[in-house]
């Protein structure tokens, strides 16, 4: 530190010693100490906060795993508590159930038995049917084999009539058709001599003219050959005339091209060792190359295999845990949902309890006694007669009753006060006669209350004429339709707008 402070002591002091190129160079390594200095803080501080980015993703990793653990033990506990509920709710629908199936299984085996009973009795009558049929079935077939017997014997006979007739008609066409294959060969024979003869002797007409033809054509043709060779003699002499000259230089490049051929075959032989040098420097090349790039190809592929794996592993865990993502908010949603509408429900169930209350307080006297009255016409006592007579008739079907022990038989469909089975459409019926009940009730109270509106409507006008025709005040002269007023020895109750001024005319007139 001394030290620098001399130095820097002894710099103020030679300032004034230094020149403008001296002073331009120390500025300008200050300066690239400053930029220097700057960028190993930028460095260091890049460093410092990558290792707190570092850090807080390796907490926040840590704390995001704690959180699923947590939440997943708080899930566990909920799916168990609500798995327990709906195996006890299970357990006494299936309870419930089972009983519902005993006493079916009940039912079924007393049909079962019955229908056993039956099955015997119609089996005994049905082998009996049998035995007669089986009977009248050996007589039947009896009867047709000794008719099949008499049909056989006399197609037999009639068999052997026509065979022996067959045989005869054969032998006598047989007979005829060789004397007709004689006859035809022949004549065939003789035809045939006869285009012998005759082909024989074209065949020696046209052999005689075809060999004249060929004489004439073949003088002709010799006449020809001589002309030709003695033309081809005359252009050949004129030929060796004119090539003497190239004959003699073709000779010289002969021997010119022996030499060169020499030399050629010299390079050849030393072109020919380079490239068995350079082929075998080639398939060294080569064959290095091919081991080479083998060994790139199965590092690329094994690089290639890494990476598909590290991305299918990196893809399933964001699947993973996009899929866990949107279960909590699937769950969170409908958890939400299933408030609303169990309150909803509550709301309404509260609200139908209300009602009820509210219904109960206006039911009549009658409706308390007796809530589902119905008066039984003609056609209705009959059909419960005849229901009672099945009943009655029927005594192996299904009790739908109490049993024999008092208690009540439970039943997988509704049942009327009587017992009877009530089909699934009328499961409602009763409280349909109550509705309509009382929407009739409501037609009627509304029809009344209009009737009565419309009385009070006409009451009230009425009672306004009557006051209008009692009392004199301003709103009464002012109405057109004044009924104190009398034209013609006419009462007008009533008077258009376009007559009032004709009216108030004839108004002043009379006073």
């Amino acid at each position: 530190m001394r030290l620098n402070k001399a130095a820097k002591g002894g710099s103020k002091v030679k300032a004034k010693k230094e020149t403008d190129e001296e002073r331009a160079i120390r500025e300008e390594m200050e300066a690239l100490q400053d930029e220097e200095n700057r960028r190993k803080r930028e460095e260091m501080s890049r460093i410092r906060l990558r290792q707190r980015q570092l850090n807080e993703e390796k907490y926040a990793k840590i704390n995001s795993i704690k959180i699923h653990n947590q939440w997943r033990k708080i899930m566990r506990l909920a799916k168990v508590e609500d798995l327990r509920k709906e195996i006890e709710i299970l357990s006494q629908n299936h309870e419930r159930e089972v009983d519902r199936k005993d006493a079916i299984i009940q039912m079924l085996d007393r049909d079962l038995e019955d229908s056993e009973e039956q099955y015997q009795m119609a089996l005994r009558s049905h082998l009996l049917i049998v035995d007669a049929l089986i009977d009248l079935q050996y007589t039947r077939v009896r009867a047709l084999e000794q008719e099949f017997n008499a049909n056989l014997q006399t197609l037999e006979d009639e068999f052997e009539t026509e065979r022996t007739e067959i045989i005869n008609a054969h032998s006598r066409q047989k007979k005829d058709f060789h004397d007709m294959i004689t006859a035809m060969e022949t004549e065939f024979s003789e035809s045939e001599n006869d285009a012998r003869q005759e082909y024989e002797s074209q065949r020696e007409e046209i052999k005689n003219r075809n060999s004249e033809e060929y004489n004439v054509l073949k003088i002709s043709l010799e006449g020809t050959i001589t002309d030709l060779e003695n033309h081809f003699d005359e252009q050949h002499k004129a030929y060796k005339a004119s090539t003497d000259a190239r004959t003699e230089s073709f000779r010289k490049l002969t021997k010119n091209d022996a030499a060169s051929a020499r030399i050629i075959e010299r390079r050849m032989r030393k072109l020919i060792r380079l490239q068995d040098s350079l082929a075998h420097w080639r398939t060294k090349i080569s064959t290095n190359s091919r081991e080479w790039e083998e060994r790139n190809r199965l590092l690329r592929v094994e690089k290639d295999v890494m990476s598909r794996h590290y991305q299918n592993l990196k893809g399933a865990m964001n699947r993973f845990r996009t899929s866990e993502i949107n279960r909590l908010k699937q769950l969170c949603t409908n958890s939400d949902t299933c408030i609303h509408d169990l309150q909803d429900k509550i709301k309404l169930s509260s609200r139908i309890l209300r009602l009820s209350e509210l219904n109960r307080k206006m039911e009549t006297e009658q409706e308390k006694v007796v809530p589902f009255y119905k008066p039984l016409t003609v056609d209705d006592q009959e059909m419960e007669q005849a229901e009672l007579g099945m009943q009655k008739g029927g005594g192996n079907k299904e009790n739908t009753g109490p049993g024999a022990d008092g208690k009540p038989v439970l039943h997988a469909y509704g049942s009327s006060e009587s017992g009877l089975e009530v089909e699934e459409w009328d499961y409602l019926s009763r409280f349909h006669q109550r509705f309509n009940k009382v929407n009739l009730d409501k037609a009627a109270i509304e029809k009344e209350r209009g009737r009565l509106k419309g009385e009070n409507a006409d009451l009230r006008l009425i009672l306004k004429q009557y006051l209008d025709g009692i009392s004199v005040n301003e709103d009464v002269v002012n109405n057109p339709g004044n009924p104190l007023m009398i034209l013609n020895n006419k009462l007008r109750l009533t008077a258009p707008s376009a007559a009032a001024p004709q009216l108030q005319y004839e108004y002043q007139r009379a006073n």
